[in-house]
Formats: C-alpha cells, sequence, structure tokens
C-alpha cells in the first residue's frame, strides 16, 4: 500500500515551514558564540564526516550525541547546535554529528558512519572534557531511528550509552519504502528488514529510552512511536511522552530549552548505572 504524502511531505503541511528552521539557525548561531565550541571535527575522509564539539567545564562529564533527522537525505548539523545550550550549562559535554546522506551511500553505510563517529567521540573524549563510558544518544525524525538501531546493531557500544532520547522517531522503513520518498532512498525489502527498528530484538535494550512526539504531527509519526512504545513496554525500559500542541518542527526546540520533559530526561539519566549492565 503507498503511503499518502500528506503523512510524510511536513513542507507541504506546515507552508511556514522556514520560519522553524530559521529559529535553528539562529538558536545555533547565538549557542556557537556564546559557548566554547570546536567545529567541524573529522571523524573520517569524506566531507560531511564531521561533528561539532561543545565541551563542558568539568572533567569526566557525560556526553550528550545528537543526530539530526532529514530523512537519511537532507539537512545537516550546523541548523542544531542549539541543543547543546541546557546541557552545557549542566555540565554534559555535546557532540552534533553529521553523515554521509542518501543517495551518496545506502543505508548499511550510513548506519556505519553513526558507530563510527560514536567510536571516535569515545576514542577523543577526554580531550573534549567527556567521559567515554558515559554516553547518551538522542536524535529527531530520521535521527531518532539512527540513535536507537546504532544501539541495537552495536553489542560492543551498549554498556557505554546510558539513555536513549528519540524525537519523531522512525522506526517502521516499509512505509517510507512505499512512499514517494523511495524514488531517492532506493530502499528495498532487505534494507526494511534489517534496518527497521521494530524488526530488530528490543529486548536487548537495557539503558532507559524515551519516545516523544508531538500531539499535533501527523498520523504517521505518532503512530511510530506509540505503537513502538505499546508493543515493547514489557520487554524493555521504554517511556512514551507526547508533547501537547507541537509538530514535527517544533518538538525538537524543546531539546534546547531547560526545564522541558526531554532535557530533564536527559539529565535525570546523566549518571544511570543500570545501563551497564548487561
Amino acid at each position: 500500500m503507498r503511503t499518502p504524502e500528506k503523512q510524510l511531505n511536513l513542507r507541504l503541511r506546515h507552508p511556514d515551514y522556514q520560519k522553524f528552521l530559521d529559529i535553528n539557525e539562529h538558536e545555533s548561531e547565538r549557542v556557537k558564540k556564546h559557548y566554547r565550541c570546536y567545529l567541524d571535527q573529522k571523524y573520517g575522509k569524506a566531507a560531511l564526516q564531521t561533528l561539532d564539539i561543545f565541551p563542558a567545564n568539568i572533567r569526566g562529564a557525560p556526553i550528550l550525541v545528537f543526530i539530526h533527522g532529514g530523512y537519511w537525505r537532507a539537512l545537516d548539523k550546523k541548523s542544531y547546535g542549539f541543543v547543546a545550550a541546557p546541557f552545557v550549562e549542566n555540565d554534559m559535554t555535546v557532540c552534533v554529528v553529521n553523515y554521509r546522506l542518501i543517495p551518496t551511500v545506502n543505508m548499511e553505510m550510513l548506519l556505519n558512519d553513526i558507530k563510527d563517529v560514536i567510536n571516535w567521540i569515545q576514542k577523543e573524549a577526554f580531550q573534549y572534557n567527556g567521559d567515554p563510558g558515559a554516553m547518551i544518544l538522542s536524535g529527531h525524525s530520521a535521527g531518532g531511528h539512527l540513535a536507537l538501531m546504532s544501539y541495537l546493531m552495536n553489542e560492543g557500544l551498549r554498556s557505554s550509552i546510558q539513555a536513549i532520547c528519540s524525537l519523531s522517531g522512525i522506526f517502521d522503513l516499509a512505509p517510507i519504502k512505499n512512499s514517494y520518498l523511495n524514488e531517492v532512498l532506493q530502499l528495498d525489502e532487505n534494507d526494511v528488514e534489517n534496518f527497521s527498528v521494530i524488526n530488530q530484538d528490543l529486548s536487548a535494550i537495557k539503558c532507559p529510552v524515551l519516545l516523544s512526539v508531538g500531539s499535533d504531527e501527523t498520523d504517521f509519526f505518532i503512530g511510530q512511536s506509540r505503537n513502538l512504545y505499546t508493543e515493547n513496554r514489557s520487554r524493555a525500559p521504554i517511556e512514551y511522552y507526547e508533547y501537547k500542541q507541537l509538530n514535527h518542527y517544533q518538538i525538537v526546540h524543546k531539546l534546547g530549552q531547560e526545564d522541558s520533559p526531554l532535557v530533564n530526561f536527559i539529565l535525570g539519566k546523566m549518571n544511570n548505572k543500570e545501563c551497564n549492565k548487561k
């Protein structure tokens, strides 16, 4: 069954989308001027294999890794530096990462980039006041998918990940494969089987996971998080939070605001050791 474009084409749904993207840009520029940061650090040879790092002011700080969305084919870390502010203020190091985009790579290669950047962050953590054994993964939209899949696909990383915070994540790739988006993404049945979160063994998750979505998002996005929570809450430590009156563009702004439920979830998990138990 073909997925209706109105469920996925967010720019069509929100003709004023540019004002939300402008907020991202302006707030990110403000944060980069206000906080110490190391921009465009390379973890690989390709142009997009880079990350921006906002180090904590104390040594041995937990590390938040943020992965941007864009349907695996668009957007850039430079617009998401704003997420660093509340966490640096609370003694965390923040890494906002880029990755190679489809169609220059396929989904497997893209996921390898996320694994590689996490490994790089662990290796270089002390240089940026971070603790390589205390990481929290977060991502928006496609980034929410990449955060969870990186945990599930890389057993060796799990003991270092204390929590995962997914905003408006996409966990079943079948509706994407059966949509207009696949003209660029070119997902096949193997991709859907191997890289959909819903097809993984979620009992492997040992750290707290927050699935959050805005109540003003499309049924597709609400269903992706709500269904994953409902079907797996008995086998994994998953929480669900629906933000009232927020759309797909607005919810990510909450990750840059102190005292938001998303920020409080992450700060509350900074020293969670349960995640490190196998």
